[in-house]
């Protein structure tokens, strides 16, 4: 059972859709006066386990959206896999402090696979509705061709807002890919252009994270600035 402490809520999956093989998107029902920053991340209750998902929508959006990478054999995984719209599901408040405030200051985002879920929150929050001006980079990184998902949207993004660009790098391409490959770590340090006045978010795997802090902290980049999720 959860911990009866935690505030909990009831919602519904309203859409179900897979973005990858094995990335799965969910859309739920926002419940009565439910508010979270972006970035953010919340706790659904299964019968006799909890999982923490990060929240790839907005706080303005509609719709409470989670970006689930399904593990083989995780029970977790196996429950999303099997799970369908308008079922009924409790989740938690939204929890965590890995979220941006509305000042309007340089950012640079790096995400490998879905830890790319609360920068989405970050980014559309940023760029649709602080209306930030400041320069704000993403590197986002995806092991093959056949994982890729939200490149359309995020090009859709680069497009209407000029302070936004962004790359992705495959880790794992096939001979035939022509874009770029190799890790983040090897694509970040060209990017870096303001050391001071730059805020650094992480978020994906315990290697990445603790390679980009490295990079970050050798290219001496204050600790202060560098903010982390690992998934």
């Amino acid at each position: 059972m959860y911990n009866m402490n935690i505030t909990s809520y009831q919602s519904q999956i309203l859409e179900k859709k897979y973005l990858n093989k094995d990335t799965v998107c969910l859309k739920l029902q926002k419940p009565e006066n439910y508010s979270f920053l972006p970035g953010q991340f919340l706790q659904i209750f299964f019968i006799d386990i909890k999982r923490s998902y990060s929240i790839f929508s907005k706080p303005s959006d509609e719709t409470i959206d989670l970006c689930i990478k399904c593990l083989e054999g995780g029970k977790a995984s196996e429950i999303i896999k099997n799970i369908t719209v308008e079922e009924k599901i409790t989740i938690s408040d939204p929890m965590g402090h890995f979220i941006i405030n509305e000042d309007d200051i340089e950012r640079t985002y790096v995400a490998t696979g879905s830890g790319i879920a609360p920068i989405v929150s970050m980014l559309r929050t940023s760029l649709e509705d602080y209306r930030h001006k400041s320069k704000i980079y993403l590197l986002f990184g995806i092991r093959y061709e056949e994982d890729i998902f939200y490149i359309k949207e995020l090009e859709k993004l680069s497009n209407t807002y000029k302070n936004f660009s962004f790359d992705f790098t495959l880790s794992r391409p096939s001979e035939n890919w022509k874009g770029n490959s190799g890790r983040v770590s090897a694509h970040l340090p060209s990017k870096i252009t303001d050391k001071k006045n730059n805020q650094f978010y992480l978020c994906g795997s315990p290697d990445m994270v603790k390679d980009i802090r490295k990079l970050l902290i050798d290219s001496d980049i204050d600790m202060k600035n560098i903010k982390f999720e690992i998934f």
